[in-house]
Formats: structure tokens, sequence, C-alpha cells
């Protein structure tokens, strides 16, 4: 019955989005606002609808209801609580039916936070919110060839006797989370993009999209900062290679978006200080927007393999068909509206904050193409060629390093730049102190790597140089502003230093909130550095009481063992850890052994991660039989790959302070803006 009812229910949203849009239209057109509230009802009746669906299919995988298509292909009897649930967004059907659900819900948000104001922007921005519900309505309503309902059953009565369950790759607390936060940082970005589409409808060019929509967006770039991160935290801890990014096509899909959003959230410092950029800020927040989109025609079209893709339904037409539809209507509203669209004021000088936000835009925008353009080469080359051509890792990793440094460098000057014209008893004043403490870490720093006779880590060290020095320079650069700034309150109130330096980022929470994301990111940045420059790899066979040597570290092949758990079987081997000889403790790699129903048994790579300080000790095991304890005691040799990664824990580090700096930032006292304007 749940079926039938979460398919009625899907139906029923496809009409209710379409009153939505039609209601909305006629309401704002004839300045009719009982048919305005039924558009904004047509909304939550969606958000209702589409509850009552996804309720209907959870209701399916808890209760094993393998008589559902989507339950059967996703779920099995034996399959985890925690990973039936997650399994409502593990294949295309029922991640499409979560995305959908995510925007009706951010739509309801939207009308009841909006409900009490007097003007008609926020009702503008409903219509495009109402088209991209309707556009995934259409999508999960089985109208359309490539994608099924998710709550339909098989025809004629059928059912299968168990599940094929969910990949085992995805059977993990981090896949639990990583697709419903990272869908949310996607989804979320419909509202800002609303604000912008809507003000160009209503013609109402000035500063209050950008306001109304400032914790939409800083909320979406946070969702998708954590997203990003738990994938590639997932990405090291199960597929066994000891990193974490591999600028695989999903994974760069998350991105794009990030870096379009992260640019943005800049230049709208600009329009709103200067009066400037009003053109460009709509133009990022679209592709923002149409990033995301993107990003769901690469992972789902199957034009592009990837170990993350669907490939389930040949529906990237459909994506892509809407991309393009929407861009065209857009560019003709920014056409239509091009006399309000003029910036007011110009750039006054190179030495200004307005001139670095402008080339820190441009160094994303470009790492944006570049990441667009190696995700897209393999179409790209079949067109040409008529053989698909990945890209290697290599190609990113050598073309982003020169623009990434160039952001890194910005990211201190940034705060500590003036508006306007930067003047020289000003550059010497700001730039002075941050400048000669970097080169004073510089020179250790220089010492250590370039008397190294390595002439890879010599090579590397160009860019470590640069990296440590402008790390150096931009804490250095944020530190002496919040000393300032709090010794100026610590002493105007008469409280401690740290008592100013609370009221200091209270009182202006996106200023201060913003450079502690700035630290955050400085952090990521040598988390980087040491664990892409300077990881140690070894890869072996060894047999019972054979040992490893990595660095300082000695690892002793000891015993095999097996444990056996309700979804699967855990095959494994012990090592003894030693540090300069030193025993410190026992790691145990396996291999997992899950059996798919109709696929038969596949395996999984269950690395062991030791901490050391910031630092990491990895082993992944090759290839290992089920009977691990019986095969390691006849000696047979045992295929071991052991990764030393330096400084790898202050990429999760510094992310966490980005986060708890955007968290600040999103909190800033909402800016009033004008009601009263009149609408075109």
């Amino acid at each position: 019955m749940a079926s039938e009812i979460g398919q009625a229910t899907i139906w029923l949203s496809t009409f209710s989005a379409l009153w939505a849009i039609g209601m909305l239209a006629i309401g704002l057109r004839n300045r009719n606002n009982n048919a305005i509230i039924s558009g904004r009802n047509g909304v939550v009746a969606t958000f209702g609808l589409i509850s009552i669906a996804v309720a209907g299919l959870i209701y399916g995988f808890l209760t094993d209801d393998f008589s559902m298509r989507y339950v059967a292909e996703g779920s099995s009897y034996y399959q985890p609580v925690l990973y039936k649930i997650a399994a409502l967004w593990g294949k295309m059907s029922g991640s499409l039916l979560f995305w959908l659900w995510l925007i009706a819900l951010f739509g309801t948000i939207f009308v009841w936070h909006n409900r009490h104001t007097k003007d008609s922007l926020a009702d503008y921005a409903l219509i495009p919110i109402s088209v991209v519900m309707l556009f995934f309505t259409i999508l999960v309503s089985g109208l359309i060839r490539g994608v099924y309902n998710p709550l339909s059953r098989f025809p004629n009565g059928g059912a299968m006797p168990d599940g094929a369950g969910m990949n085992p790759l995805l059977q993990t607390p981090s896949m639990a989370f990583h697709p419903p936060i990272l869908y949310v940082g996607f989804v979320s970005l419909t509202i800002p993009f609303a604000f912008a589409v809507g003000a160009l409808i209503s013609g109402r060019i000035n500063n209050d999209w950008i306001i109304r929509s400032r914790r939409w967006t800083l909320f979406s770039w946070l969702a998708l900062t954590v997203g990003i991160t738990l994938g590639g935290n997932w990405a090291y801890r199960e597929l066994g290679w000891g990193g974490y990014w591999a600028w695989d096509p999903v994974e760069n899909a998350s991105l794009m978006p990030w870096l379009l959003c992260t640019a943005y959230l800049h230049s709208v410092m600009i329009q709103e200080k200067r009066n400037m950029l009003k053109v460009w800020n709509i133009i990022l927040m679209v592709l923002a927007f149409e990033f995301t989109i993107l990003g769901t025609f690469i992972t789902r079209s199957g034009v592009i393999t990837s170990v993350h893709a669907f490939a389930e339904g040949d529906i990237g037409g459909y994506f892509l068909s809407f991309i393009l539809l929407s861009l065209f209507i857009i560019i003709g509203l920014i056409v239509f509206r091009w006399e309000k669209l003029k910036s007011l004021n110009w750039l006054e000088s190179f030495l200004s904050k307005e001139s670095v936000f402008v080339l820190n835009n441009w160094l994303l925008i470009a790492l944006t193409l570049i990441v667009l353009w190696g995700t897209l080469w393999p179409i790209i080359s079949e067109a040409v060629t008529g053989q698909k051509i990945a890209v290697p890792e290599e190609f990113f990793n050598k073309t982003v390093i020169i623009p990434g440094l160039m952001l890194l460098f910005l990211t201190g000057v940034g705060p500590i730049i003036s508006w306007r014209k930067l003047t020289l008893s000003n550059l010497k004043r700001v730039f002075s102190k941050p400048i000669i403490l970097a080169l004073i870490v510089l020179i250790p720093t220089i010492s250590y790597l370039f008397l190294s006779g390595n002439i890879v880590v010599r090579v590397r060290s160009v860019y470590t140089v640069l990296c440590v020095f402008f790390s150096v320079f931009v804490l250095v650069a944020i530190a002496d502003e919040f000393y300032r700034g709090g010794k100026l309150r610590s002493k105007r109130h008469e409280i401690s230093l740290l008592g100013g330096l609370f009221r200091l980022i209270g009182r202006n929470k996106r200023r201060y909130g913003g450079y502690i994301v700035h630290v955050g990111i400085v952090i990521v940045y040598i988390g980087i550095m040491g664990s892409k420059g300077y990881f140690l790899l070894e890869s072996k066979s060894v047999t019972n009481g054979q040992s490893i040597e990595i660095g300082k570290y000695q690892l002793t092949l000891k015993r095999g063992f097996e444990e056996s758990h309700p979804n699967f079987e855990l095959s494994g081997a012990e090592f003894d850890i030693k540090r300069n000889g030193k025993y410190i403790k026992t790691m145990q790699p396996a291999r997992g052994f899950y059996f798919q129903a109709g696929q038969g048994e596949q395996d999984t790579i269950e690395s062991a991660i030791t901490h050391f300080g910031l630092s990491d000790l990895y082993i992944a095991l090759g290839p290992l039989p089920q009977n691990a304890s019986d095969y390691v005691s006849r000696g047979e040799p045992v295929s071991v790959q052991v990764y030393h990664n330096p400084l790898i824990s202050l990429v999760w580090v510094g992310v966490a302070i980005m986060v708890v700096g955007g968290g600040v930032a999103m909190f800033e006292k909402r800016y009033k803006y004008n009601a009263k304007l009149t609408d075109a």
C-alpha cells in the first residue's frame, strides 16, 4: 500500500508544482494577493506530497518489501538499518526523489521565512524554485524514458526473495552522510539562484536579493565544504590507495560549484560596498546553480566513467536540455535589464581590496575552467577521435598549483588591504610585518629542503617554499588583524584581550568569521603540501614473520584473522608496528567479503590507519582469501601497500576550522533591506 500511495503523491506533486507556478505568475502579474498565497500553498503542498512518497520508500526499505523494484535493487535482509535508510539516495531514482524532497523542503522554509514580507521579490523568487521542483517531479514520476518511479513495483505482482543490496563500498558511515550533505549543498543553492532570477524578473536590481540570500549562500557553501570533505575522507579510508582526492569526475562535479560559490561570496562584497559587478554577481550565482545540474548530468548520464557515478538510465539529455534552456532564458533577462545592471563605480587602483577580490574571482574561475576541461575531456576526445581519453591525475596537480598558490597569497592580502586605494605609507605598515616574519620562517625551511640529496624533493621544494612563505604571511596578517581589533576593544571596554577578541568577533561576525575561514584554508594547504608532496609508499609481498620498512617504521606480519558480521565477513592480517625499533601497537588491515544476491561475492579493502601526531601510517592489503588465519600460518605471501602520509591530519583540522568560521559568518545580524522599493 505504501508503494501505491507514494506513486500517487508523486503524480499529485506534479500538479501542485504546476499550480504554484501558475498562481504565482497570475498573482504577481495582476497584483492578486489571494492568487499569490495560493501559489505559496502549492509549494508547501508539494513538500507534503513528496514527504509522503519519501516516507513510503523508507518504509519499504525498513520492512524489506522486495516487491518494490528500487528496494530490491538497493537493499537486502541483512543490510544494517543505517544503510537501509541510506539506500534512499544510493541509486539514481531514489537520489532524484531525495533531491526533489530537499528542494521542496527548502521551498517551504523559504515560504515560511518570507510570509510577512510586504514586497514581492520573494514571490518572484518562488517561481524558479517551483520550476526546479516541477522538473524533478517529472523526472521521478516515471513519465520519461531512463528513470522509473522509485516506488513502483515489479510487474505482475513479482517480488525478489532477497534484495541485491547496496554497493559494499557505500556501506560505510562516511557514505551514509556524505551524499545527503552534498545534496543539501547542491539543492540549497537553488534559493540564492532563485533570488537572482527573481530580481531579474521583477527589475529590482539592487542589493536586496544579495542581502536576503546571504545566509542561504553561506549555508550552501558550508554544506558543500563538509560534503566534499566527507567524500575525500571516504575515499581515503575505503579505496585503499592512501589518498583522498584523485580528481575523479564526480569529485570534480562537487568541487566546481564550491569554487564558483566561493568566488561569489567575495565578489558580492564589492557590489555591497561600491555598487559594482551587478551583472558579474548574477552570472556567478547562476553558474554555481547550473554547475550543480551539470554535476548531476556528469554522474548520471553515463558519458564519463567514475567509481561514484550512476549510469542506470539515459537521462543525461534531460539535464543538459534544462541547463541550456534555463541559461537561454536568464541571458535574455540580463539583456532585458542591462541598463539597470550597469555599475555606478569603477576600480580606482590596482592596489585596493576591490582589485584583490576581482583577481581572486578570476583565479577561482580559471580553476573551475581547468577542472571542467579535464573532466569533460573524455567526451571531447571521443567526439574528435572516437576514443575516450581519460585525463591523468598529474594533469590537474600540475595545472592547479600556480593559481592555487596565488589564491593562498590573496587569502592574506584581502583582509589587510584597504578599499578604493592603498597608499604607500599604508602599504608599508600592513605588509612589512607579515613579509618579515614569513622570511624568517623560510630560512630554516629552505635549508632543510634544498640540502636534501633527493632530486625529487628539490623539485618539489620550489612549491613548498612558496607555500610556506604564503602560509606564514597569511597567518601573521590575519593574527595581526585580530590582535589590533581585540586590543582596541579591550582598551575601550576595559576588559581582557580575550574578552576584546570575543566582543570584536561578536560585533562583526561576517568579517572575522571570514578571517577564521582563511586560517582554515591555510592549514588545509599545509596539510595538502605535506600529504601530497612528501608521502612515502612501500609495496611488497611478505610472509609470516617478515617485515616491511618505511621511514622510521617497521611492520612485521604476525598472523591472519577472521571476523563475522551480519552482512559481511572480514579476513585480514595483523602487523606489529615498531618506531625506531620500539613496539608501538598492532594494526589490522583486512578485506571485507559481501554476498550480493544475484551478483555473487564482492570484496572491499578495509584499510588500517593509525595517527602519529599530524601524520598517518596507512596499511592496505591486496587480494586475500577468506581463511586468512590458515593462509598466513602456511607461509603464503600477503600483498601489502604501506603509506606514511605526513601532515595529513591538518587537512581535516583545517576544514573543521573553515566550517567554524563559516558558521560564525552565517550568523551575522541580518541586514535591513528596503521593502518599499517599487517593483518594475
